[in-house]
This record gives structure tokens, sequence and C-alpha cells, in this order.
């Protein structure tokens, strides 16, 4: 299959379209801020237009940074308080995003494993693992040094290596 290279800002425009119309956007994603559960160049995405119900544990698309030069970021709620949202990556040892509610442009719906197998990230099961992997914080960093240095994923990260 032959890539095509979009800039991100033509990219979401089109994806934050789709969503306007009601419909569902899948994209692929980079990056491994959201390991063990997203993995960058592997996993696609499937997105729907932000509730207005959004919840601790939704993963959200987001912008940060000024409006006409931010940073798409998909990563998972911790905490909302009125419009001021708490926002940490799960592969994320350390850093939060501090967001207003209108930055959150869309939710995660579905993961799709390897491009292809469905994963509900707000079922129970998938809920109970993110809390069992938000409550061991401190191991995080370690855990997903092993994680990015097993031989299998040793390729894929030398080829996303500049994300």
């Amino acid at each position: 299959m032959e890539k095509m290279v979009v800039d991100n800002d033509s990219f979401f425009a089109d994806v934050l379209g789709v969503l306007e119309e009601g419909r569902q956007a899948t994209i692929p994603v980079k990056g491994y801020s959201m390991l063990p559960f997203i993995r960058g160049g592997k996993d696609l995405v499937v997105l729907e237009k932000a509730p207005a119900d959004l919840k601790a544990g939704d993963i959200v698309l987001f912008r940060v940074g000024p409006a006409d030069g931010g940073r798409w970021v998909m990563h998972r709620i911790l905490s909302i308080d009125g419009d001021a949202v708490d926002i940490m990556g799960d592969g994320v040892p350390k850093a939060h995003e501090h967001v207003h509610r209108r930055q959150i442009y869309a939710k995660a719906v579905t993961i799709l494993r390897d491009g292809k197998r469905p994963v509900d990230p707000c079922s129970p099961g998938e809920l109970r693992k993110v809390r069992f992997w938000q409550g061991i914080l401190p191991l995080r960093r370690y855990l997903l040094f092993v994680y990015r240095h097993l031989p299998w994923n040793r390729s894929w990260i030398k080829e996303n290596a500049n994300i």
C-alpha cells in the first residue's frame, strides 16, 4: 500500500468535518504515549464527536497550544472539574495536560488492534485494566521501558523513533 503524507491541520480539518456530519472517523495513531492500550503505527482508533457527557477514563482527541499551530493529542481523561479537564497519556509517567472542555473535539469509541480486531475502550474489562495501570503509576516507567525493548517491539520503535 502506498502512503500519502498530509499535514496535520489539513488531516484533522477533514476528520472534524466528518465528525460534524455525525459520522465516525477512523484514524491511524503515531507515537507511544498511550502504550500499552494504543500502539502507534499498529492500531487504528475510531472517533466520534465529543459528547457533552465526557467522563474520567474516556480517551479523547484534543488540541493543545495556539489554535493556529497547536498539537493534536489523544490521551485519557483523568478528571473533570466543570470545564477544566485533566488528561494524561497511559504511556506517560508524569506529565498531565490541563485543557478547557472546548479544546476536546472527539472521543475514541473503538480501538482496532493491528487495524482489525475491535476493542471497546469503555468496556468494564478495559476500564479494570486502566484502573490497575493508573494504580501502578510509579512503576509504569520501568514496565514501559521493558515493553519497548521486547524483541518484537524493537523494529517498531526504530521505525517510529522520530515521532
